[in-house]
């Protein structure tokens, strides 16, 4: 119950503020929403407002959906002759339609679902900032685990990682981010110790670790810890703010970083998780949250904060993934629109056709590699 619970509200937060930021566009464009829906299914309650929206809250509380005037959605793949005959139908109400509007206006009203993902991310961890200030772990080594890749290295505990493969490392975190990119690879280092700078090379392996929620992942490792060294600062609302964009900045840079060496076959896809991931992430954030709390505050407490923050990062993936270039999704659509806006015409409804199901297959490919990762670790979970 836990778990469901928690995945409802976590799932339906993203989705919800995905589909506002469709909603509050089309409404600036003057486009008309017939339908805000939270949930799907049969409606258990609904209400229409002066501008005739029906906002209804539906029986499967699972994310939600607005639909425009003469539209299944503000991605919809739209057809030449259906189109034809409802600017007829409608008359002056075409004006209200999102398919008859500038292709400026609709490439805003499409790319707003994503843009309000990365928004409510940033406030997300701006309330975080604000409120809890920022503490950073220092990239020093700590322990090395004998016959590791760290030691035939030559790493040492107090060595500092200065860069690796070019990047600067400003975190402990940082470290396992760019070996988690790179497994089985020579990866170029550079380290300071005891004033000078070193140079080495680590060859990171993979390995099955604890994720720390109960189960066990597959990542690249190098066999050292961290120190005990943390720096913690205080931050005001400017600093809050620009941290919280940089945050939701790197959360999107190593996505996409991870996402090209997929593509690339330099890494395998086994962390892409699909809506059973989101399941299992969720409920074993929540009851880890009640089972390590003293008290029944202090696990309300701990249970809404880590919801928080898993509903910033899952907000930040829903944006990326709705802005792939794939035909039936945000991204794909904008493709369209940069064509029609560079060429003065659609692309041809054959062509479009063609995307649509070659996207679908894509998306259907993405899900069955998602899925099939979701269940390979609920098979390993506690094992």
């Amino acid at each position: 119950m836990i778990t469901i619970l928690a995945f409802v509200a976590v799932i339906s937060v993203v989705v919800i503020i995905h589909e506002l930021g469709h909603y509050f566009a089309g409404r600036w464009c003057g486009v008309h929403a017939e339908v805000f829906s939270v949930g799907f299914g049969p409606t258990l309650f609904a209400v229409r407002d002066r501008r005739g929206t029906i906002w209804r809250i539906a029986a499967l509380p699972l994310g939600g959906y607005v639909r425009f005037m003469g539209d299944a959605g503000a991605a919809s793949e739209p057809d030449a002759e259906k189109l034809a005959a409802m600017r007829t139908k409608l008359g002056a109400d075409a004006n209200r339609c999102f398919h008859f509007k500038p292709v400026w206006q609709r490439a805003i009203i499409v790319a707003a679902g994503p843009i309000a993902n990365f928004l409510l991310a940033i406030v997300v961890f701006f309330a975080l900032f604000a409120t809890f200030g920022q503490s950073t772990q220092a990239p020093v080594v700590g322990s090395i685990r004998a016959e590791s890749e760290a030691e035939r290295a030559g790493l040492e505990v107090g060595d500092r990682v200065v860069q690796i493969a070019g990047s600067r490392i400003e975190a402990f975190p940082d470290i396992m981010t760019e070996f988690m990119l790179r497994p089985d690879e020579a990866v170029p280092i550079q380290i300071e110790r005891d004033g000078r700078m070193i140079d080495m090379v680590v060859t990171p392996s993979i390995a099955r670790v604890p994720d720390g929620l109960g189960g066990y992942r597959e990542r690249a490792i190098v066999g050292f810890g961290p120190s005990g060294e943390i720096f913690y600062r205080q931050l005001g609302p400017i600093e809050s703010l620009g941290a919280a964009i940089a945050q939701v900045g790197r959360v999107i840079s190593l996505t996409g970083r991870y996402v090209w060496r997929i593509i690339t076959g330099r890494v395998p896809p086994n962390m892409l998780n699909g809506p059973l991931g989101i399941v299992t992430v969720s409920g074993q954030v929540a009851n880890a949250s009640i089972d390590n709390a003293g008290s029944a505050g202090q696990a309300a407490g701990g249970l809404a904060l880590n919801l928080i923050q898993l509903v910033a990062l899952f907000s930040i993936g829903l944006g990326l993934v709705n802005l792939l270039p794939i035909p039936i999704l945000d991204g794909g659509h904008l493709v369209y629109y940069a064509y029609e806006a560079v060429a003065g015409r659609p692309l041809s409804a054959k062509a479009q056709a063609i995307g649509f199901r070659v996207g679908l297959a894509l998306v259907l490919g993405l899900m069955l590699v998602a899925t099939w990762n979701d269940l390979v670790y609920l098979g390993g979970l506690g094992s």
